[in-house]
């Protein structure tokens, strides 16, 4: 079983639009020479002859965050960016947001609004039928309820988590 949680940044390549993670030590204006291209993580991922693969991203790809645009210079409307698809065999994927929306930040918890919930839910708060077994459907009916609307409460924001994968009921 493999799983990969990256919380941070993405980006969208202004002329490709394809969607990048952003390190640290990148520079968002050269994204396709310092950023790792999403679409690699997945063929990356696709290759590993894994049981089960749950990817968890809290990032969004809308070249924004909280505090302004990562990218300088450039209209939020140019920012548009193509999500590619997980083609990963017995995979499940966990995104903060819908394509161009801005992952919320939650400040008195420290981290990402999505990862909050993601980790209140994993605790058992997503465990609707009280089973002690939490589902794939389970975590993403209870993401798909808090996060858009603590991110309107918190921030004004639209902020839709989206879930894609091969097993939802599991």
């Amino acid at each position: 079983d493999v799983f990969v949680y990256y919380s941070g940044h993405g980006a969208p390549d202004i002329e490709s639009k394809k969607a990048y993670l952003v390190p640290v030590d990148a520079d968002p204006d050269r994204i396709r020479l310092t950023g790792y291209p999403l679409s690699l993580l997945y063929a990356n991922l696709a290759k590993i002859p894994a049981r089960s693969i749950t990817v968890v991203l809290d990032a969004c790809f809308s070249g924004e965050t909280n505090a302004g645009a990562i990218l300088k210079g450039i209209s939020p409307m140019a920012t548009r960016v193509e999500m590619p698809l997980a083609n990963i065999k017995n995979a499940n994927v966990f995104t903060a947001t819908a394509p161009n929306q801005v992952a919320v930040w939650y400040p008195e918890a420290r981290h990402g609004l999505f990862t909050y919930f993601f980790l209140k839910g994993l605790s058992g708060e997503a465990d609707r039928d009280k089973s002690g077994k939490l589902s794939v459907g389970e975590l993403q009916a209870y993401l798909e309820e808090n996060v858009p609307y603590m991110a309107r409460r918190l921030k004004g924001r639209e902020q839709t988590p989206v879930y894609s994968g091969t097993a939802r009921n599991k």
